[in-house]
């Protein structure tokens, strides 16, 4: 099968790191796959690395927050969409594409290509579009016209659409592959003494976003159980992005006020955060706004680290409350730390819940079990639920 996939960026986001993932088998079992990005950047040496064929189109029609705040930005979304929808067309003829998958809601051109040519469409929402509340209304039956099938990758995803369109969707979790699961003992030791080997470690890894990822919540809570917990430690793994440079200091700011200078440890970005989902007695998922699924998560069960996460989204669909993890009100800095205190003061509790992260991980978010049923979606086949991924489903319900 030849398969083309049109993704919105070459920069290693979530959602790049999915789509290299969810490629690689298909490019081993045989499939010639190829990749449309807008540009030069580092996803495409990682994809061709994979034996992926990139194809770089530099007016590739995609809707942005950006593009919305100014006539000019929504005139060059129209000009840019018949423009890319063309050249699709001509890349899929040229190819002799069999399928054409969309990686992320905001690339609207592919699945005209895809109908225009008689092609097969999937398109897989990765995000939140409701927030565009006038084009939503009619943008989700756009998609669901223009596509055989809408992936969406947790129930949170699929609730945005309207109650008539939500039989079109099947909700398939990310996953990842078995090396996930594999750490380097020396490197969990290193990080760990490079702290102190005494100390309890509570981390949390993510783009640092005030008011959104929840980093501040998490500060807030340290400031409650700071005279308690004097050996605990918090690691905060990221960095901002550009131009949000003021919610770093206002993060530190907020630091120095409660007179935690010496108990939080900022590392910057890590390339492999594998060794510090390890070397962490409890992973913080802190979201004050609802992540669509937050493959954090995940990636700490994969370790056998538990989880305390915010209620909301995809992150409360992947921790069992009270068996792998915690849950807590998003925004809660009370509600966190009472979480916090459970855990930290309880190593029995936290080894049960890090025993039980690591099995649950195997059950439902291994990479295989993402592709059998990725797979089975990009032949048009009926997709077969294990009883672990439908226990997983249902939970939320």
């Amino acid at each position: 099968m030849i398969i083309l996939s049109v993704h919105n960026s070459a920069d290693i986001y979530g959602s790049s790191r999915c789509l290299l993932r969810m490629m690689e088998p298909f490019v081993k079992d045989g499939h010639d796959v190829h990749v449309v990005v807008p540009c030069t950047g580092p996803l495409v040496g990682l994809l061709e690395e994979k034996g992926i064929k990139v194809h770089i189109h530099k007016n590739l029609a995609i809707v942005e927050r950006t593009q919305f705040a100014s006539f000019a930005g929504k005139v060059s979304l129209l000009w840019r969409y018949p423009v890319s929808t063309l050249w699709l067309i001509m890349l899929i003829l040229r190819l002799k594409v069999d399928l054409v998958h969309t990686n992320t809601g905001v690339l609207p051109s592919p699945a005209l290509a895809a109908k225009l040519t008689g092609r097969r469409h999937i398109w897989h929402i990765r995000e939140f579009l409701s927030e565009f509340q006038s084009v939503w209304k009619i943008y989700q039956y756009y998609m669901c016209l223009f596509s055989t099938t809408v992936i969406t990758i947790s129930r949170t995803v699929q609730d945005q659409f309207a109650v008539g369109l939500q039989d079109r969707c099947i909700i398939v979790y990310d996953g990842l592959g078995e090396d996930a699961m594999t750490v380097n003992d020396d490197d969990v030791t290193r990080f760990r003494s490079s702290i102190g080997d005494t100390y309890l470690l509570i981390g949390v890894v993510g783009r640092i976003k005030w008011l959104r990822k929840g980093q501040e919540v998490l500060i807030k809570a340290a400031g409650l159980l700071r005279d308690k917990f004097p050996i605990a430690r918090y690691v905060i793994v990221g960095s901002v992005a550009p131009g949000n440079q003021d919610h770093l200091t206002r993060l530190r700011e907020l630091i120095h006020s409660l007179q935690l200078d010496d108990r939080v440890i900022f590392t910057g970005d890590v390339e492999d955060p594998k060794p510090l989902y390890a070397a962490f007695d409890v992973t913080v998922v802190p979201s004050v706004q609802p992540e669509p699924f937050g493959c954090v998560v995940m990636e700490s069960m994969a370790a056998g680290t538990p989880v305390i996460g915010s209620r909301s989204g995809g992150i409360a669909e992947q921790i069992i409350d009270e068996k792998t993890g915690l849950l807590f009100a998003p925004g809660d800095e009370v509600d966190l730390a009472r979480a916090l205190e459970r855990v930290m003061s309880d190593e029995r509790l936290r080894l049960d819940m890090g025993c039980k992260s690591r099995q649950h991980f195997i059950e439902t978010f291994r990479m295989e079990e993402t592709y059998l049923r990725i797979d089975q979606i990009f032949r048009g086949e009926s997709i077969q639920v294990t009883s672990s991924h439908w226990k997983a489903l249902t939970r939320m319900e």
